[in-house]
């Protein structure tokens, strides 16, 4: 096992004969297709010189930590933990406003190919931010609404495309950065007055049972340079 950082090539948090974890950036699709330029599963083969299966999947604009596996077999033992639940996947997100609640949990159901789908999202407020935290300042028209935004780590009980996104923005508290299920006026003001040019959603935490025991893997968020 060993571990690579490469601004050059998709980082390597971890790996070993059966595995390979890896931090994906945003923009970065995890697995090739029609239309897909880049993608995890074509650059990592190449980057380490052999093919490599993918366990899970995240969204082109989401960052963190992806589980890949070196042969079929590999990716589908890994696939099945996962299913399982005995893989445990943390995110982070960075939000317009602050819930009502410390912690709790989002039930509202989410539509999938037009029917709706039961839907579980647990929350953790981890901090608040001021514009004084991101070094604005508030008194301007550009920034009316913006502040104060929230840090959130986030866990799935269940598994629907895009479930964080909508439900945070369901909920009252977009991702800052979301174009697409987010707040368009507040996203502009957000790339201008505090460099956020991208989706605040990142999976920073994966532990796996590995060597008889359960691993943890952080990764860092990388939302913007003038982040806290």
């Amino acid at each position: 096992m060993k571990s690579e950082k490469s601004a050059l090539a998709i980082p390597i948090i971890w790996q070993d004969s059966e595995i390979i974890l890896i931090h994906k950036r945003a923009g970065l699709a995890s697995q090739g297709g029609a239309g897909v330029g880049r993608s995890v599963d074509s650059d990592l083969a190449a980057q380490i010189g052999q093919k490599i299966y993918l366990c899970h999947r995240l969204d082109k604009e989401t960052s963190g930590l992806l589980l890949c596996a070196k042969s079929p077999a590999a990716a589908n033992k890994w696939s099945r933990l996962i299913g399982e639940k005995s893989v445990t996947k943390e995110y982070k997100a960075l939000c317009f406003g602050v819930p009502q609640n410390k912690s709790g949990k989002i039930t509202l159901p989410i539509n999938e190919k037009g029917q709706p789908k039961s839907a579980l999202t647990f929350y953790e407020l981890e901090k608040t931010f001021s514009s004084e935290d991101f070094g604005v300042s508030d008194g301007s028209d550009e920034s009316a609404g913006l502040f104060p935004v929230s840090l959130l780590r986030l866990t799935l009980a269940t598994g629907r495309t895009h479930q964080i996104r909508i439900h945070l923005a369901q909920s009252g508290l977009p991702i800052i950065g979301d174009d697409k299920y987010g707040d368009f006026k507040k996203n502009k003001a957000a790339k201008k007055l505090l460099g956020i040019k991208r989706l605040c959603l990142c999976a920073f935490r994966l532990s796996l049972p590995l060597e008889g025991q359960n691993k943890r893997f952080e990764t860092e968020l990388d939302f913007s340079a003038r982040f806290p």
